[in-house]
């Protein structure tokens, strides 16, 4: 298990957890990163872009931080 934010262009992953601060977590699940979704990282550096639920989101390297995932 990793950090999403160390993930490179291409990786398809599992999202296994979601950060302790309950702003941060609402706010990761409001763009649909839940536990168990499937992600693939689009773009990868100091902010990540990914394709989540047939969409894509931009997340910043602090919020990627804390998103911990497992390779698909």
């Amino acid at each position: 298990m990793v950090a999403l934010s160390t993930c490179t262009h291409g990786c398809k992953v599992r999202v296994v957890s979601l950060c302790d601060d309950k702003r941060c977590r609402c706010r990761l699940c409001s763009l649909g990163l839940t536990p168990g979704v499937e992600v693939e990282v689009c773009e990868a550096g100091g902010s990540c872009r990914l394709r989540v639920r047939g969409g894509e989101i931009c997340l910043g390297e602090d919020l990627a931080r804390g998103v911990i995932v497992t390779p698909v």
